[in-house]
């Protein structure tokens, strides 16, 4: 592979998780010599030039950016949450963009996505089409029946849960791959950590699919007498949700920190010595979710205390993760204390996750269904 084109709906830059995988994933394939390319529509009219957006992913290893205009109906009518407003955009950019792109794009140029509907019109040429799928849908489903016969894509899963929740072929089940969610070594790299006892963290956006992540509950659990001697970090954003909850948090032993950089995020993760996992309980959180977060507070050395959702539970554990039972406070701070007192276990595995090793998989994958050696990277 020499070019590869990454097109997508998603919005730069943001506070998204999707968006920094996005970002971090490029970084690694022009770490690679691959000459790569960002496109992705400006849904927010923003004037930000590609070096804001590099600055604000702290981008080292530079690529092209092109942002095309945007035109459609999302956004315009009522609230950008309209549903039905964004599938409409969606689809409607996504024919746009492949058929403008695809005119001048060489057959050996890879092509790569998240949004679903870019993989549905890439699938009608005869370039190498990489799909992240990261969720289920309906929308999917058919677009895999749709494209059933396809030999040129490659599907990646963030789990087999979630592959497994479609209805594939078995032309695209033998292309698809399972990656899970990834750290960024960079900033673990020589590092000063100082490790602050009973210290407690969650660190992740505060919202999900427009939706608050349930932290009230962990925020109640910290008002417990038994955890006085615990302090609570919640890192994230949108700002407007972390000054909500600041407002209503009178308690010394939390603190709001509110959106950090990616670097910034790390670090307080370092200084902690257990990282929380929890969300609300829907299809995604429940069965499919692959957390960034989970692999950085590992790779940070901390213990991990989760709700105790199936997706959740088949995560690597790396001998440092537990679980705490949904909804239940007294179960949640039972092993809260419990998890306090065990020992951080070092497992080598965890540089299995690495965006680098994300990548190096990936190419992997590709060479051989190509039948070519794996690249030595």
């Amino acid at each position: 592979m020499n070019k590869l084109i990454y097109i997508t709906y998603q919005v730069f830059p943001n506070i998204k998780a999707n968006t920094l995988q996005t970002i971090r994933m490029l970084e690694q394939f022009v770490i690679n010599n691959i000459e790569t390319e960002l496109i992705f529509p400006d849904r927010d009219k923003s004037n930000l030039s590609k070096e804001n957006i590099f600055n604000f992913y702290n981008v080292d290893e530079k690529f092209i950016i092109r942002k095309h205009k945007h035109y459609l109906p999302f956004g315009k009518f009522g609230s950008t949450k309209n549903k039905l407003s964004f599938l409409i955009s969606s689809f409607l950019w996504s024919m746009f963009i492949v058929f403008k792109t695809m005119r001048k794009v060489e057959s050996d140029t890879v092509i790569m996505t998240r949004t679903h509907w870019v993989s549905y019109f890439l699938s009608n040429y005869k370039n190498k089409i990489i799909y992240e799928c990261h969720k289920f849908s309906k929308i999917d489903n058919l677009l895999f029946y749709k494209i059933r016969n396809k030999n040129n894509i490659i599907v990646i899963f963030t789990n087999k849960e979630l592959m497994n929740s479609f209805n594939l072929s078995k032309n695209i089940k033998n292309n698809s791959i399972i990656l899970n969610s990834s750290f960024e070594e960079k900033y673990f790299e020589d590092c000063q950590i100082s490790k602050l006892d009973n210290s407690v963290i969650f660190a992740g956006n505060l919202t999900r699919f427009e939706e608050e992540r349930n932290l009230d509950f962990i925020i109640e659990a910290f008002k417990d007498a038994r955890l006085n001697k615990y302090k609570l970090k919640i890192v994230g954003g949108p700002d407007s949700v972390a000054k909500r909850i600041k407002q209503n948090v009178l308690e010394t032993n939390i603190e709001i920190l509110g959106r950090l950089s990616h670097k910034n995020t790390v670090k307080e993760i370092q200084n902690s010595e257990i990282g929380i996992l929890i969300n609300s309980p829907n299809l995604h959180s429940q069965l499919h979710t692959s957390p960034i977060k989970y692999f950085e507070y590992i790779r940070g050395g901390l213990k991990v205390l989760a709700v105790d959702f199936p997706a959740h539970k088949k995560l690597p554990s790396f001998n440092n993760l537990y679980f705490y039972k949904y909804g239940d406070k007294e179960d949640f701070i039972k092993n809260l204390i419990s998890v306090s007192k065990s020992k951080f276990v070092y497992n080598e595995e965890i540089t299995n996750y690495s965006y680098k090793s994300r990548v190096d998989k990936l190419l992997g994958h590709i060479a051989r269904l190509e039948g070519l050696e794996p690249p030595t990277l």
